[in-house]
């Protein structure tokens, strides 16, 4: 039962990771704004990762179990620590903008 659930959070945060990455090229919005649920999305899609890359680590599993929850885990945290406000703000104001 315990392999289960943690082959089910390993999944569901690649999936989260697709799903946020699909919101982002598709230019789905709430209240205007597709941040909210790019980022709603991701940050959902870490906790849930995390659980399951914790889990991953006393579970043995097949490696491609190991592989999507890393890739969900990672990819989650890249997009929580790239699109947190105030380095949103620096990178996109100072690199990108005029």
């Amino acid at each position: 039962m315990e392999k289960i659930f943690v082959k089910t959070c390993n999944w569901l945060g690649f999936i989260l990771l697709l799903f946020s990455l699909s919101s982002a090229l598709l230019d789905i919005t709430v209240f205007d704004s597709n941040y909210i649920v790019f980022y709603g999305i991701s940050v959902f899609g870490l906790m849930i990762g995390s659980i399951g890359w914790l889990q991953l680590r006393s579970n043995s599993l097949k490696s491609v179990t190991k592989m999507i929850g890393r890739i969900g885990f990672f990819g989650n945290l890249a997009i929580v620590i790239l699109y947190f406000l105030p380095f949103y703000f620096f990178w996109g104001t100072y690199i990108f903008g005029p």
